[in-house]
Protein backbone atom coordinates (compact mmCIF):
# COMPACT_ATOMS: atom_id res chain seq x y z
CA UNK A 1 0.00 0.00 0.00
CA UNK A 2 1.47 3.42 -0.84
CA UNK A 3 1.62 6.30 1.28
CA UNK A 4 -1.42 8.12 -0.47
CA UNK A 5 -3.60 5.06 0.03
CA UNK A 6 -2.61 4.78 4.02
CA UNK A 7 -3.09 8.25 4.41
CA UNK A 8 -6.59 7.79 2.75
CA UNK A 9 -7.46 4.64 5.04
CA UNK A 10 -6.95 6.78 7.82
CA UNK A 11 -10.12 8.55 8.44
CA UNK A 12 -8.30 10.69 11.87
CA UNK A 13 -7.69 14.23 10.88
CA UNK A 14 -4.31 13.58 13.28
CA UNK A 15 -3.21 10.00 13.19
CA UNK A 16 0.07 9.64 15.75
CA UNK A 17 0.45 6.30 15.19
CA UNK A 18 0.81 6.07 11.39
CA UNK A 19 2.86 9.79 11.27
CA UNK A 20 5.19 8.14 14.13
CA UNK A 21 5.44 5.05 11.47
CA UNK A 22 6.01 6.96 8.75
CA UNK A 23 8.32 9.35 9.65
CA UNK A 24 10.37 6.67 11.03
CA UNK A 25 11.00 4.99 7.91
CA UNK A 26 12.06 8.59 6.28
CA UNK A 27 14.62 9.01 9.27
CA UNK A 28 15.83 5.14 8.34
CA UNK A 29 16.35 6.26 5.19
CA UNK A 30 13.05 6.44 3.11
CA UNK A 31 13.41 9.66 2.00
CA UNK A 32 10.74 9.41 -1.20
CA UNK A 33 8.21 9.29 1.80
CA UNK A 34 8.87 12.64 3.18
CA UNK A 35 9.03 13.49 -0.39
CA UNK A 36 5.27 12.25 -0.90
CA UNK A 37 4.02 13.71 2.39
CA UNK A 38 5.88 17.16 1.56
CA UNK A 39 3.35 17.11 -1.33
CA UNK A 40 0.25 15.76 0.40
CA UNK A 41 0.32 18.63 2.96
CA UNK A 42 -1.62 20.30 0.32
CA UNK A 43 -3.12 17.97 -1.35
CA UNK A 44 -6.56 19.45 -3.18
CA UNK A 45 -6.54 22.58 -0.83
CA UNK A 46 -10.40 23.37 -1.68
CA UNK A 47 -11.27 19.86 -0.87
CA UNK A 48 -12.96 19.38 2.95
CA UNK A 49 -13.01 15.61 2.37
CA UNK A 50 -9.29 15.32 2.13
CA UNK A 51 -8.06 16.87 5.34
CA UNK A 52 -7.22 13.77 6.66
CA UNK A 53 -4.91 13.36 3.81
CA UNK A 54 -3.49 16.70 4.19
CA UNK A 55 -3.12 16.32 7.79
CA UNK A 56 -1.38 12.82 8.11
CA UNK A 57 1.29 14.07 5.57
CA UNK A 58 1.28 17.14 7.52
CA UNK A 59 2.07 15.11 10.82
CA UNK A 60 4.86 13.20 9.04
CA UNK A 61 6.60 16.31 8.05
CA UNK A 62 6.30 17.59 11.48
CA UNK A 63 7.81 14.41 12.96
CA UNK A 64 11.04 14.79 10.74
CA UNK A 65 11.32 18.28 11.10
CA UNK A 66 11.76 17.75 14.44
CA UNK A 67 14.35 15.33 14.27
CA UNK A 68 16.16 16.40 11.35
CA UNK A 69 15.66 19.50 10.12
CA UNK A 70 17.88 19.52 7.52
CA UNK A 71 15.61 17.04 5.72
CA UNK A 72 13.07 18.96 5.61
CA UNK A 73 14.48 22.78 5.61
CA UNK A 74 15.32 22.62 1.19
CA UNK A 75 11.58 22.12 0.64
CA UNK A 76 10.10 25.01 2.68
CA UNK A 77 8.40 26.64 -0.08
CA UNK A 78 6.53 23.38 -0.92
CA UNK A 79 5.01 23.43 2.19
CA UNK A 80 3.77 27.34 2.35
CA UNK A 81 0.16 26.65 0.61
CA UNK A 82 -0.33 24.25 4.27
CA UNK A 83 -0.13 26.90 6.00
CA UNK A 84 -3.70 28.35 4.78
CA UNK A 85 -5.67 25.04 3.99
CA UNK A 86 -9.09 25.30 5.96
CA UNK A 87 -8.21 22.45 9.07
CA UNK A 88 -5.88 23.79 11.70
CA UNK A 89 -4.29 20.70 12.15
CA UNK A 90 -2.25 20.65 9.03
CA UNK A 91 -1.74 24.08 9.83
CA UNK A 92 -0.37 24.00 13.24
CA UNK A 93 1.66 21.25 12.13
CA UNK A 94 2.71 22.95 9.41
CA UNK A 95 4.05 25.85 11.59
CA UNK A 96 5.63 23.96 13.37
CA UNK A 97 7.44 22.60 11.42
CA UNK A 98 8.05 26.00 10.12
CA UNK A 99 10.23 26.65 13.37
CA UNK A 100 11.59 23.73 13.62
CA UNK A 101 13.63 24.66 10.29
CA UNK A 102 14.06 28.26 10.16
CA UNK A 103 17.56 28.36 11.50
CA UNK A 104 18.28 26.22 8.20
CA UNK A 105 16.11 27.93 6.10
CA UNK A 106 15.25 31.48 7.50
CA UNK A 107 14.11 33.35 4.48
CA UNK A 108 11.51 30.80 3.59
CA UNK A 109 10.61 30.44 7.11
CA UNK A 110 9.66 33.89 7.20
CA UNK A 111 7.25 33.74 5.39
CA UNK A 112 5.16 31.73 7.68
CA UNK A 113 5.28 34.93 9.87
CA UNK A 114 2.19 36.62 8.50
CA UNK A 115 0.27 33.06 9.00
CA UNK A 116 1.45 33.31 12.93
CA UNK A 117 -0.08 36.84 13.23
CA UNK A 118 -3.63 35.91 11.00
CA UNK A 119 -3.82 33.15 13.63
CA UNK A 120 -3.60 35.54 16.33
CA UNK A 121 -5.85 37.91 14.44
CA UNK A 122 -8.82 34.79 14.52
CA UNK A 123 -8.57 32.54 17.76
CA UNK A 124 -11.55 30.50 17.07
CA UNK A 125 -9.60 27.51 15.74
CA UNK A 126 -8.30 27.01 19.72
CA UNK A 127 -5.81 26.31 21.80
CA UNK A 128 -3.59 24.26 19.45
CA UNK A 129 -3.47 26.44 16.46
CA UNK A 130 -2.39 29.44 18.57
CA UNK A 131 0.34 27.76 20.72
CA UNK A 132 2.15 26.26 17.79
CA UNK A 133 2.31 30.01 16.39
CA UNK A 134 3.61 30.89 19.55
CA UNK A 135 5.86 28.04 19.58
CA UNK A 136 6.87 29.36 16.26
CA UNK A 137 7.54 32.91 16.66
CA UNK A 138 9.78 31.82 19.63
CA UNK A 139 12.15 29.74 17.39
CA UNK A 140 12.37 32.71 14.83
CA UNK A 141 13.17 35.18 17.14
CA UNK A 142 15.63 33.12 18.83
CA UNK A 143 17.91 33.21 15.43
CA UNK A 144 18.76 36.86 15.92
CA UNK A 145 18.30 40.34 17.69
CA UNK A 146 16.58 41.17 14.46
CA UNK A 147 14.46 38.59 14.05
CA UNK A 148 13.02 38.98 17.66
CA UNK A 149 12.60 42.66 17.35
CA UNK A 150 10.75 41.31 13.71
CA UNK A 151 8.40 38.86 15.95
CA UNK A 152 8.15 40.09 19.41
CA UNK A 153 5.14 42.78 18.77
CA UNK A 154 3.30 39.55 17.40
CA UNK A 155 3.66 37.32 20.07
CA UNK A 156 2.49 40.54 22.16
CA UNK A 157 -0.72 40.27 20.34
CA UNK A 158 -0.71 36.45 22.03
CA UNK A 159 -0.57 37.81 24.89
CA UNK A 160 -2.83 40.59 25.05
CA UNK A 161 -5.44 38.03 23.53
CA UNK A 162 -4.66 34.97 25.81
CA UNK A 163 -6.56 32.33 25.71
CA UNK A 164 -7.11 29.37 28.28
CA UNK A 165 -3.57 27.45 29.44
CA UNK A 166 -2.06 29.30 26.27
CA UNK A 167 0.33 31.14 29.13
CA UNK A 168 2.73 27.47 28.50
CA UNK A 169 3.48 28.21 25.09
CA UNK A 170 4.17 31.99 25.64
CA UNK A 171 6.13 31.67 28.38
CA UNK A 172 8.25 28.53 26.34
CA UNK A 173 8.22 31.06 23.51
CA UNK A 174 9.43 33.98 25.82
CA UNK A 175 12.32 31.67 27.03
CA UNK A 176 13.70 30.98 23.50
CA UNK A 177 13.74 34.74 22.27
CA UNK A 178 14.59 36.11 25.66
CA UNK A 179 18.52 36.86 24.84
CA UNK A 180 17.59 38.67 22.01
CA UNK A 181 15.07 40.95 23.27
CA UNK A 182 15.88 45.10 23.94
CA UNK A 183 15.33 46.04 27.75
CA UNK A 184 11.82 47.36 27.06
CA UNK A 185 10.80 43.73 24.92
CA UNK A 186 12.58 41.76 28.38
CA UNK A 187 10.45 44.43 30.87
CA UNK A 188 7.50 42.98 29.02
CA UNK A 189 8.50 39.22 29.34
CA UNK A 190 9.51 39.99 32.75
CA UNK A 191 6.02 40.90 33.65
CA UNK A 192 4.20 38.01 32.06
CA UNK A 193 6.28 35.90 33.90
CA UNK A 194 5.61 37.30 37.26
CA UNK A 195 1.76 37.43 36.37
CA UNK A 196 2.03 33.41 36.35
CA UNK A 197 5.23 32.25 39.05
CA UNK A 198 2.11 31.32 41.19
CA UNK A 199 -0.10 29.47 38.81
CA UNK A 200 -1.77 26.41 40.03
CA UNK A 201 -0.17 24.85 36.98
CA UNK A 202 3.39 23.16 38.20
CA UNK A 203 4.81 23.42 34.47
CA UNK A 204 3.63 27.18 33.98
CA UNK A 205 5.43 28.10 37.42
CA UNK A 206 8.80 26.23 36.16
CA UNK A 207 8.33 28.42 32.77
CA UNK A 208 7.39 31.94 34.63
CA UNK A 209 10.52 31.18 37.57
CA UNK A 210 12.69 30.03 34.40
CA UNK A 211 12.23 33.57 32.86
CA UNK A 212 12.43 35.60 36.01
CA UNK A 213 16.02 34.02 37.17
CA UNK A 214 17.78 35.54 33.78
CA UNK A 215 16.95 39.07 35.27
Amino acid sequence: MNIFEQLSNNKGTVSSALGKTLAQKVLNGQLDILAECIDLSSYEVEAPAQKHIRSGAAKVVEIVAEKQPELVAPHLEKLLPALAVKEPQTRWMTIRTMGFCAHLNKSTASKAIKYAEAYFQDKKDGLYLSTSADLFLGDFGALSQKDAQKVFPILSLSIENLIANEQDWILEALLKMLPNLDKDEQSEAFKFAERWQYSARKSTQQRARKILRSR
